[in-house]
């Protein structure tokens, strides 16, 4: 009997150090991140509509596709936006770019770009622009990103002087950016994008945009956006202000 209880209690020690060889050190080792997908981008819709004394509706969307084969990346935006008071329209801007960059380094590479922008409350029929530039990233992390770049193109004007399209005016053009991004918290961040556009062949004739923005993500996919965006023309056309401004409350998806 002693023998037979030696017997079980030798296989069950012998039993417990096979289970335990093959149970992996806790915690666990996380396994490495996959390679990030080639293909992104998000999309966002905006809506504003008041009554009462004055009825106000707007409307506005974007939507981003980038392509990332490395070391290119391809990007296209396009964007609106369309107020109306009173059923009679007041602002309406449309925009559109597309880039394509080779990364050189880490930090710095080269782009080609064109853009299309359209504000007819403002001014401007059509502006098309062609340009090539460089990009260097100042701040490259996680919770700070800070982006300067730089280069020359051209450019193509019609504007809008009292009521009657102009013909197009052809000028080289010098561009500058600064792309800023702070992640404050895991699932909030502040965005702040900076374009300025020269004439240099009329050199008063310059144009800055800027967007602010704070974005809040609810869920994986989507997240609420407040922004604030500027276009200023520092030489406008007759009848038209320097300054326009949009705030906007937009639903974010990304995919």
């Amino acid at each position: 009997m002693k023998t037979l209880t030696r017997f079980f209690f030798l296989a069950g020690i012998a039993a417990f150090r096979t289970a335990y060889a093959q149970t992996p050190d806790c915690p666990c080792p996380v396994p490495p991140p996959g390679p990030p997908p080639e293909w992104f981008g998000k999309a966002e819709f905006s809506f504003l509509s008041t009554s009462g004394n004055t009825q106000t509706t707007s409307i506005g969307g974007a939507l981003e596709v980038n392509y990332n084969p490395k070391p290119w990346l391809f990007t296209l935006r396009g964007g609106g936006l369309k107020s109306s008071t009173e059923g009679v329209t007041t602002a309406e801007t449309f925009n559109a770019t597309l880039r394509a960059s080779r990364q050189l380094t880490e930090r710095f590479d080269v782009f080609g770009n064109a853009g299309y922008l359209r504000n007819r409350f403002s001014g401007i029929n059509n502006i098309y622009n062609f340009g090539v530039g460089a990009g260097y990233n100042l701040l490259n992390g996680p919770e700070q990103f800070f982006r300067l770049e730089g280069g020359f193109g051209y450019a193509s004007e019609q504007d809008i002087v009292l009521g009657i399209v102009l013909p197009y005016r052809n000028y080289a053009s010098a561009r500058a950016a600064a792309n800023y991004k702070w992640q404050f918290t895991k699932t909030a961040a502040f965005t702040n994008d900076f374009t300025f556009l020269a004439d240099l062949d009329q050199t008063a004739n310059w144009f800055i945009t800027d967007k602010a923005a704070v974005v809040v993500a609810i869920s994986k996919v989507f997240a609420l956006q407040a922004s604030w965006t500027l276009l200023y023309r520092n030489q406008p056309v007759i009848g038209f202000g320097k300054t326009d401004t949009a705030t906007a409350i937009a639903l974010v998806a990304n995919f």
